[in-house]
């Protein structure tokens, strides 16, 4: 059973779950109803589904937001993770129903309650509340002086790898380590991450393991009969004269070739589930604190669209943070890369009862566990990318995380 009602602005600890865009407004979550965890967003699919469908809204208003679990998989579940002190013992994929949800949208806020309808009428409307003290310590990128040798090396292989023309596109990824003893609150966190980068997000993936991030990357917005998806390939960093770098993002065959690659992808995928799609054939620059994009929107249409788990298991992960071909280019990033990428490019959201949700790459992101935080960027790879050019582009998306891990400067 849900209950809902209109929410106060009272204190509470920090929320287990996290979630805001523009469109959905700002989500905090706290403990859990329901907990589905296992190898793949597809093989929680049919639990989730059943969980949604079962619950009974109990509510005086007409207009309140319907109940939705949150939760999505790693990037890739095959490459186990279970001894790295970033990921050991977090799960694969991860859905939550949670026990409270505070929601605020358009200048209204909703509280909600999840649990067994036995325990309704003995609701006590107190969300959890603790005092957190922020740590006097600053946090530290640890030093890592062969890290831009070792990133061009990985760029040189995936250069190599694509030589013979049975690889198109291949993406790498790389890891800068933070220490801070106390840790990081998460409002503070959250407070330094914009929604100027799309998505912001937090997930308590397993007891002290936090996942945070703020994303450009749509994966699935599904409403009613229609699903929109984000084609984000081809980048470039932010440079003095902005108009002159969004001129030759855009004159750059490199850069356009990638971005292509991701565009077939997406547009066939949606079409082998027998979706109209529709996009525009000449890309557009979308432009972030940090980089300039390559972007398409995409959308696609059915009177019987595949709810929101379908469309985002079907498409991850795309060419933006794999390859083409896919199957060719995990095995190549499992064989190639150093640090296991865990939730980094895997894709995390919502869904509802209805089918509607909205799920992004989770890029931009870093994982917390105690006084260290590991934060992920990648780049992707075709023939002819520059292998110090793409370390730039890297440096540049890293200030996301940066700036959510030691503040701005």
């Amino acid at each position: 059973m849900a209950v809902v009602a209109p929410a106060d602005d009272r204190p509470a600890s920090a929320p287990s779950i996290h979630w805001s865009t523009a469109e959905d407004g700002s989500v905090d979550a706290w403990d859990a109803t329901v907990r589905l965890e296992g190898d793949t967003l597809d093989a929680l699919a049919a639990a989730t589904r059943a969980t949604l469908a079962g619950l009974t809204v109990l509510s005086d208003h007409a207009d309140i937001p319907a109940p939705r679990m949150f939760g999505g998989q790693c990037f890739d579940p095959t490459r186990a993770a279970t001894d790295d002190p970033a990921w050991s013992d977090v799960p694969s994929a991860l859905m939550v129903l949670p026990a409270w949800t505070r929601t605020v949208h358009r200048n209204r806020a909703w509280l909600q309650w999840t649990g067994p309808a036995a325990e309704a009428r003995a609701l006590l409307w107190d969300l959890p509340c603790d005092v957190i003290s922020a740590p006097a310590a600053p946090a530290v990128r640890v030093a890592d002086p062969a890290a831009q040798e070792r990133w061009e090396s990985l760029v040189r292989a995936a250069l190599a790898a694509m030589a013979d023309g049975s690889t198109a596109k291949l993406v790498g990824a790389r890891r800068v380590r933070w220490n801070r003893p106390g840790g990081w609150p998460l409002a503070e966190v959250l407070g330094r991450l914009s929604l100027d980068d799309g998505a912001r997000f937090a997930l308590t993936l397993s007891p002290g393991v936090r996942f945070v991030g703020a994303t450009p990357e749509r994966l699935v917005l599904r409403r009613g009969d229609t699903v929109e998806v984000d084609a984000l390939a081809g980048s470039i960093p932010r440079e003095a004269d902005d108009l002159a770098a969004v001129v030759g993002l855009l004159a750059s065959t490199k850069d356009r070739h990638e971005h292509s690659l991701v565009v077939a992808f997406i547009a066939d995928a949606l079409r082998a589930l027998g979706l109209a799609v529709t996009h525009d054939a000449v890309p557009s620059v979308r432009t972030l604190p940090s980089v300039h994009h390559l972007w398409t929107p995409i959308r696609a249409r059915s009177s019987g669209m595949p709810d929101a788990l379908a469309l985002a298991a079907a498409l991850h992960p795309t060419p933006a943070v794999a390859g083409v071909p896919r199957d060719a280019a995990l095995a190549w990033i499992a064989l190639h890369e150093p640090d296991p990428r865990g939730w980094y490019a895997g894709t995390l959201g919502w869904c509802d009862a209805h089918g509607d949700g909205r799920f992004v790459v989770a890029l931009r992101s870093a994982v917390i566990r105690g006084d260290a935080a590991w934060a992920y960027v990648g780049a992707g790879f075709v023939p002819g990318s520059d292998p110090t050019r793409e370390w730039r582009e890297t440096e540049a998306k890293l200030r996301t995380a940066r700036v959510a891990l030691e503040g701005p400067r």
